[in-house]
């Protein structure tokens, strides 16, 4: 059986983002895993219009990390 780009991408952010509000959640681990996630996919098909949310995600929880240790330092 083979899953689309598209439903992976939406597994992966609905799991990441349950983990986020568990608690659980470390962003530099976190960002390794689906990085390389998005690699991979990358090669699957590099031009599909499905792995934008993907990249969405990760560049958005980047800046909430940012911003919670930037507030952390001050």
């Amino acid at each position: 059986m083979s899953v689309s780009v598209g439903e992976i991408v939406r597994r992966t952010i609905s799991h990441a983002s349950r983990i986020a509000e568990d608690g659980r959640y470390e962003w530099p681990t976190a960002r390794v895993a689906l990085k390389k996630i998005l690699a991979d996919l990358e090669v699957r098909g590099p031009n599909d219009p499905a792995l934008e949310p993907l990249r969405q995600y990760i560049g958005r929880s980047d800046r909430d990390w940012n911003r919670k240790n930037e507030a952390k330092r001050s």
